[in-house]
């Protein structure tokens, strides 16, 4: 990176000087202002408690003044940059559509997460990751430990399941740091490169309580390599209106992820990473490997995703926050009429996460990151860059902000003590911390006006995430907030000095997750319901009878659809298939190669209850039912080749385990030849001829015959094909 010119470094240090003599001098001025006057109250221990609380009014009203300004800077770059791109702009940046990142090819991509004692939640993470993820071609690396056996046997369980998750084991005993284990990850993706002779073109970094969204993947492939770093934005999962921790999160997080994020990257050209929801490119992972021999994350800190994203500073490329939304239909019950109705939602791309919701987890986990920012990223120095050096100045503030906010709470309180004192006992006389004539009152009505102006930000902002009902919560939580992060800070400060006595790095003090609950990933994938009627296999109506029923005994939605007779269980095949990002097929045994037949025989088949359908390659396609108790592995390993699943339905495969392989025995395919004849002769149509062999599966009767029960063909024009 080039240095500024030895002239403006000059004048930027002189400023500095200037400024610093100048608070001095106000500061003197200010605390002996009055002091005489105050003196004569007679009351020696009065006068100390007013000029101790009187000095710490007057520093408080200065940083409170030049945070202010700070925060009011970053406001007005947003809003001049929206303004801009809106009077300018609008019509020239477009976004990004669902087919656009469809037709681009999908390059091999790694996930990584680290996770120390998840056991409660790695499981449900993964199979919620892998079953809505719109994506194929990414590898998933779980990092555990070999003192974390549980939490390595959930790993294992969702390995048998889908073959594209791999696990590594750290050499050293839990828990070390995430760094550290980040470290052993990478390693382990590196390995699985070199014995596969293949080589990922970007990778993204999530921990084990992300809810990711579906879509997060085609965005990232259809970016890179023009981008070496993507980060989305980072939002938690919505908690009830009087749930104060949970939403100093939601609040804090909407407006950090939704405005201050974009002026730092505007401002900055580098963004911290958030440790979730970041894409980094090959090339920019080879340049933090080759710049610390393979430790691609800092070991002696606790915040080493938001280093990972300061060292990316020195590459020449791309860094983006990246803020997309993408719209679809949305399925909810009306308050008023009790019936569901259906409309159009603009959902950010953005990685959801289950945030703690207890103080002492909440002060916990923030402390860590007081600690690894505004503490441990001192050690990362500055960088002689103005634009850099403000946004670092920021990160570094918090230390200091979160400690003077409470203080100004206790000056608040004696101010507050002694108006109620001149109002009980009026010969009391306590003369104000501030006179209306000196410079500092007027500074006091400036940061009013700054704080109505924060406030009213965040509830914007918070609101357009959350809603109405907790945007009007931000204030009651935002004093809240300062609590919390003042004792955050408080405990930060003291593992600091520990750890800097000891000599130790601090150890990874993990903040306890919880998946969360089916109501509130609901609105994250797509529901059964509203992809059966975006298919239209069933109406608005039947829907909401079947949910009601649903309701009152608990069975599946489908099942109950399926007993009505109003789905197909091929069509809720297809349906969960689409649900889960996986291939659904509708086997037609009579079709497959004798030679495929022949490499799994049908004793093999009965027991893995699958039935092959074709070949990808070098591997063997097979179908089976909707189960996850197949020991994907195990079959792949008798094969002794790779093993394809596609889903289908149960029907289906009974039907095919039973006819195909007596008809592949006999060498005479029953009834699908006359099917085929007539629907070539123009008799039938194709959705006719399927809904008959779906029947077939279910009795068992000739095609012809269900073809005339169904009165699509006459008897003669079927008798007329079998003499042919």
């Amino acid at each position: 990176m080039k240095k500024p010119p030895q002239l403006r470094w000059f004048l930027l240090r002189t400023i500095r000087l200037v400024v610093v003599a100048a608070a001095i001098l106000i500061l003197y001025q200010a605390l002996m202002a009055n002091t005489t006057s105050v003196y004569e109250m007679g009351n020696r221990l009065g006068f100390i408690v007013w000029y101790v609380f009187r000095w710490l009014f007057i520093i408080l009203t200065a940083l409170f003044l030049i945070s202010g300004v700070d925060d009011l800077f970053f406001d007005l770059v947003h809003y001049a940059r929206s303004f801009y791109r809106i009077l300018f702009l609008r019509g020239r940046i477009r976004p990004v559509t669902v087919q656009q990142l469809e037709e681009m090819a999908e390059k091999p991509a790694a996930i990584i997460i680290p996770a120390w004692d998840e056991s409660k939640v790695i499981a449900r993470m993964l199979l919620n990751t892998l079953g809505t993820l719109h994506y194929k071609n990414y590898v998933v690396f779980v990092g555990t430990y070999p003192n974390d056996e549980a939490t390595r046997r959930e790993v294992e369980k969702v390995r048998e399941v889908y073959p594209n998750v791999e696990f590594t084991v750290t050499p050293m005993e839990g828990p070390t740091n995430k760094a550290d284990c980040l470290n052993w990850v990478y390693q382990a993706v590196r390995l699985y490169e070199k014995e596969r002779g293949m080589s990922f073109e970007f990778f993204v970094m999530h921990d084990a309580e992300d809810i990711v969204h579906p879509l997060s993947m085609k965005y990232y492939n259809y970016l890179m390599p023009r981008m070496d770093f993507i980060q989305l934005p980072v939002f938690p999962l919505e908690g009830r209106w009087f749930d104060f921790v949970t939403g100093v999160y939601m609040d804090e997080f909407a407006e950090s992820h939704t405005k201050d994020l974009r002026v730092r990257e505007y401002l900055a050209a580098y963004l911290p990473s958030a440790g979730v929801g970041t894409a980094v490119s090959r090339r920019a992972m080879d340049y933090l490997a080759e710049r610390h021999k393979n430790q691609i994350f800092n070991i002696s800190t606790l915040t080493e995703d938001y280093e990972m994203g300061l060292d990316l500073r020195g590459l020449d490329g791309k860094k983006i926050f990246l803020q997309q939304k993408v719209e679809r239909v949305e399925t909810r019950r009306s308050r008023w009429t009790g019936k569901n109705r259906e409309r159009r939602v603009l959902e950010p791309v953005a990685t959801r996460e289950f945030f703690p919701s207890t103080f002492r987890a909440a002060s916990r986990q923030r402390s860590r990151w007081i600690l690894g920012i505004g503490l441990q990223g001192w050690e990362i120095g500055w960088t002689r860059n103005l634009n850099s050096d403000y946004c670092l100045y920021r990160d570094r503030k918090a230390v200091l902000a979160n400690l003077m906010t409470v203080v100004g709470y206790v000056v608040a309180v004696y101010w507050l003590v002694c108006l109620l004192m001149r109002v009980v006992t009026p010969a009391v006389r306590i003369p104000p911390l501030i006179s209306r004539g000196e410079p500092f009152a007027l500074a006091v009505y400036v940061i009013l006006g700054m704080l109505l102006w924060r406030m009213a930000n965040r509830m914007l902002c918070t609101g357009r995430i959350y809603g109405v009902v907790h945007a009007l919560m931000v204030p009651p939580r935002l004093v809240f907030s300062n609590i919390l992060n003042f004792w955050a800070t408080w405990m930060a400060i003291r593992r600091y000095v520990s750890a800097r006595i000891s000599r130790q790095v601090p150890a990874w003090e993990k903040t306890a997750h919880a998946w969360p609950t089916e109501e509130q990933l609901r609105h994250y994938h797509m529901k059964l319901g509203d992809l059966l009627l975006a298919r239209r296999l069933v109406t608005a109506a039947q829907l909401e009878d079947a949910l009601r029923e649903q309701g009152d005994t608990g069975e599946k939605l489908g099942d109950i659809l399926i007993r009505k007779g109003i789905l197909w269980e091929e069509d809720l095949a297809f349906a969960l298939a689409q649900q889960r990002n996986v291939d659904a097929v509708e086997i037609d045994p009579f079709s497959v190669p004798a030679e495929l037949m022949q490499k799994i025989p049908h004793d093999m088949a009965e027991r893995y209850q699958v039935f092959p359908i074709g070949r990808e390659g070098d591997a063997i396609v097979v179908a089976a039912d909707d189960r996850v108790d197949i020991n994907r592995n195990s079959l792949a390993s008798e094969l002794g080749c790779k093993v394809v699943f596609k889903l289908c339905a149960s029907v289906d495969l009974h039907f095919a385990l039973y006819c195909g392989y007596r008809a592949g025995a006999s060498g005479h395919p029953p009834g699908e030849r006359v099917g085929a004849r007539l629907l070539r002769a123009g008799k039938i149509t194709a959705a006719q001829l399927k809904e008959a062999l779906r029947r077939q599966k279910r009795t068992g009767d000739r095609i012809g015959d269900i073809l005339v029960g169904m009165k699509v063909v006459q008897q003669q024009e079927v008798e007329n094909e079998l003499a042919k």
